[in-house]
């Protein structure tokens, strides 16, 4: 994964500082905000006022635990959601795109008018309320070229559209380590459990023969005790 694009992404939800949440954070789990706090050179208040703002749009999340060397306190571990973070920057890329289109669509369909001295532009209902006449300096508005405004509208859709297509291959690879990390949690599962049922399985047969062994022995010592018993009722008879 691109740790510069999770970057670019991070700073777009919390600013510059949090580009180096991803150096510390990435490939690794439930980093002590404390430890963080000192690469970054922060406050740990400034620190969590990052990992705060990253939490809100669920691109980090944290467990918390208490420290009992430091009066009971509890102390956050971090974690860099690097599939969620993709994800939310697709949809923010995706709504910016719409609202390009929407620009786009309105610049090849309507006329747009703007003073040559204020360069104030004006939608075409606006310039019919003024008469056609800025209400600044009272120049008459001309007909303003929207070719240069469309291209760079498509030109700007067109690399959204090119970051789009290089998260959707991140998110292809996350989702495949995913996949692998759940499977490997499922096998491990699976695994425990089976270690379990086979170690209830070894204790009911430890129990079985105990109880085998016990019955024997009581069969055993009734058996004896007959043989005794018919040895002295004989005795008695003779």
């Amino acid at each position: 994964m691109q740790i510069n694009l999770l970057k670019d992404i991070v700073v777009s939800f919390a600013g510059p500082s949090a580009a180096g949440v991803v150096d510390i954070l990435h490939n690794k789990k439930n980093v002590n905000e404390f430890l963080i706090a000192k690469k970054l050179n922060l406050t740990i208040n400034q620190t969590r006022n990052v990992l705060y703002r990253l939490a809100d749009e669920g691109l980090v999340s944290f467990v918390r635990k208490k420290d009992s060397k430091k009066g009971g306190w509890y102390t956050y571990f971090w974690t860099l959601n690097s599939g969620k973070s993709l994800s939310k920057f697709k949809e923010k890329l995706e709504g910016e795109i719409n609202n390009l289109e929407a620009q786009l669509q309105s610049r090849q369909s309507k006329t747009f008018y703007y003073c040559p001295n204020c360069n104030i532009e004006y939608s075409e209902e606006n310039a019919l309320t003024y008469d056609y006449t800025c209400p600044e300096c009272g120049e008459v508005l001309e007909v303003r070229d929207s070719s240069e405004a469309i291209k760079k509208i498509e030109n700007e859709i067109g690399k959204m559209k090119s970051i789009i297509s290089e998260l959707d291959a991140e998110l292809h690879e996350v989702s495949k380590k995913e996949e692998k990390a759940k499977t490997r949690r499922i096998n491990l599962e699976k695994k425990k459990k089976d270690a379990e049922r086979e170690n209830k399985r070894r204790v009911r047969e430890r129990e079985k023969r105990k109880l085998e062994k016990t019955k024997k022995k009581y069969i055993h010592k009734k058996k004896k005790g007959r043989k005794h018993e018919k040895k002295k009722s004989k005795r008695k008879r003779e």
